[in-house]
């Protein structure tokens, strides 16, 4: 789940300073004899420091990063993160992560850091150019064996056919063999599927999806990536954290994918770069596919812990943010 834009190494830190966000709660209803007068409250947006890896759980904070009141960091890989949940002097307030990675170390006590909601649920594909190439006599090429590429594709395509070959290490690789013809078809995130499907037309193949391995695991996916906050930050400022996830979450779903102009011109701004992506014009062909839906995990709890034994997770008892 990592966007899966391996071949890019960076490492993009953008912030901007906080302003006080003044909230104002007042009452129009008059005041009876003898009542009091409800006091203005005043509520902090805070500067939040929030690490992310690349790719597709990245797009999820677009709107933070366009509001420049929190500081983002987006790297490459897995490691960054691991170390970020167990470092004993917590230096992030939010960590988005894979959700298997996140709830083993919580539910193990591990680290500090709980699950406050889903924003993926999965951008894998099968590309190729017809689905017999899923048949007998074909090679599929596929990565990430033990990690969720790999765990997710054997388990919910246990019974394909073709031949599967895991000599890869990454979506870019299976991408380089289904274009060179060393396979009929080939296991890749988004958006680097949408980046193959374009650079096959190039090259005179006609390729597409033939295989949507989110509807094959379910209807709504499986839950890729997640949220996680430091609970003792949370503890004390729930509201902030809240207003993070919805921001994020209206964000999504206000995309309009048959005019993703809006969306394009966010990303461009911004930089495609920042993201790892190949570019916005992309995005916008395939931001539909990338599933980024923000959910509570407490709407989605039993998809996690479900998830997450594939890889021997067996309880995510106290890997949840309440």
């Amino acid at each position: 789940m990592k966007g899966n834009i391996n071949n890019m190494n960076f490492k993009k830190i953008m912030s901007a300073s906080l302003a006080l966000l003044l909230v104002a709660g007042c009452s129009n209803t008059q005041q009876d004899s003898g009542s009091e007068q409800p006091e203005q409250q005043t509520v902090e947006a805070e500067n939040l420091k929030i690490l992310s890896p690349s790719g597709a759980p990245s797009l999820s904070l677009l709107p933070i990063l366009k509001g420049g009141k929190n500081t983002v960091e987006i790297v490459e890989g897995s490691d960054p993160l691991q170390a970020a949940f167990v470092n004993p002097d917590p230096q992030y307030d939010v960590i988005i992560a894979p959700s298997n990675l996140g709830v083993k170390l919580a539910s193990a006590g591990k680290t500090g850091y709980k699950m406050l909601a889903v924003v993926t649920w999965g951008n894998l594909y099968i590309i190729g150019s017809s689905e017999e190439d899923l048949s007998e006599g074909h090679t599929v090429a596929a990565f990430g064996e033990q990690a969720v590429p790999g765990l997710v594709f054997k388990h919910t395509y246990s019974d394909i056919k073709a031949d599967v070959s895991f000599a890869y290490q990454t979506g870019q690789e299976t991408m380089a063999a289904l274009l060179s013809g060393n396979a009929d078809a080939a296991l890749i995130a988004e958006p680097a599927a949408t980046a193959a499907i374009a650079k096959g037309k190039e090259q005179g193949k006609e390729l597409k999806v033939i295989s949507d391995v989110q509807k094959e695991w379910g209807d709504t996916g499986f839950p890729m990536a997640a949220l996680f906050v430091n609970s003792a930050v949370y503890e004390e400022k729930k509201a902030m954290f809240t207003d993070l996830v919805n921001q994020m979450k209206t964000y999504a779903e206000g995309v309009n994918a048959d005019d993703p102009s809006a969306l394009v011109a966010d990303i461009n701004e911004l930089g495609a770069d920042t993201f790892g992506v190949p570019s916005a014009e992309i995005i916008g062909k395939c931001y539909k596919r990338m599933n980024i839906n923000v959910t509570g995990a407490s709407e989605c709890a039993d998809a996690v812990a479900e998830f997450v034994k594939l890889f021997g997770v067996e309880s995510t008892e106290g890997a949840f943010a309440e």
